[in-house]
């Protein structure tokens, strides 16, 4: 018996006409429409039926970071296609893809790399120790996976 196996990427959302701290109203279940739309759209009703394990299993609108489950081989339509879309819902968006891996735990091993990286990175810019502790604070309690 062959295992069916899963690629999860982690993508990026960089929206153009935003700032970091607006809000964000693309939701998971409209990006996988989109996504499935889009890959219609490229590739056909074969891109479309190789895509149907297709889902957003987790989706973070503060940190803009979304993980995709696709199955191994079809991921490739996935990871392909997103430096063509520029758009997502109504919101002007670029897609960075950040990682690829075969586990669920890799890519969150790489969001909490990724994310210390961000947050040493960011508080140079505040000058005061109460700035820095409440920056600090509303990292750590963004939602777990």
């Amino acid at each position: 018996m062959v295992r069916v196996k899963n690629r999860y990427i982690l993508i990026q959302f960089m929206c153009n006409n935003r700032s970091d701290t607006d809000a964000f109203t693309l939701t998971s279940n409209n990006l996988t429409k989109f996504l499935r739309e889009k890959i219609e759209k490229y590739y056909g009703e074969f891109g479309l039926a190789s895509t149907l394990r297709l889902h957003v299993i987790y989706f973070n609108e503060k940190t803009r970071l979304c993980i995709i489950q696709t199955r191994h081989g079809p991921h490739r339509f996935v990871t392909s296609i997103l430096p063509l879309l520029t758009v997502a819902d109504t919101e002007t968006v670029r897609y960075r893809t950040l990682y690829v891996g075969a586990t669920l735990q890799q890519c969150q091993k790489f969001i909490v790399r990724y994310q210390q990286e961000y947050v040493n990175k960011m508080i140079g810019n505040y000058t005061g120790e109460a700035q820095r502790q409440r920056f600090v604070e509303e990292v750590t309690k963004m939602k777990q996976i």
